[in-house]
């Protein structure tokens, strides 16, 4: 083999190697990308929950206000108290379970992003 195709055949390799390197440089921008937005997406719907939660908690107020107000006897002001007592206590047992699932979630999220972050994985590997 001659010098001249030596060099072509160093030239080669290096170019090799380095479209290699920018291709997982590419790979680990997308795979950090991707990460990123399922994290985010996470913190979105668990936002959007919360605030479809205030807004109904804002209707069960106003509607217990309402009852409340319209009431005309001892029986029927206590009555409104243990339903909304009952709606109330319902509503936080959902609540806690969705703070559970909701952070069980977002912790999903993280850990697969620092895991592929930390190993240096990509998809293709």
């Amino acid at each position: 083999m001659t010098q001249q195709e030596e060099r072509r055949g160093e030239r080669g390799g290096a170019t090799r190697a380095a479209s290699d390197i920018m291709s997982e440089g590419r790979q680990r921008i997308e795979d950090f990308t991707d990460a990123q937005t399922q994290f985010w997406d996470r913190i979105q719907d668990s936002n959007r929950k919360w605030l479809d939660r205030m807004q109904s908690e804002a209707s069960i107020a106003a509607d217990f206000a309402n009852k409340l107000t319209a009431a005309k006897s001892f029986t029927e002001t206590a009555n409104i108290f243990q339903n909304w007592t009952v709606k109330h206590m319902e509503m936080a047992t959902e609540d806690a379970r969705r703070m559970l699932s909701d952070t069980q979630e977002i912790i999903a999220a993280g850990t697969r992003f620092w895991t592929n972050i930390g190993n240096g994985k990509s998809r293709g590997h």
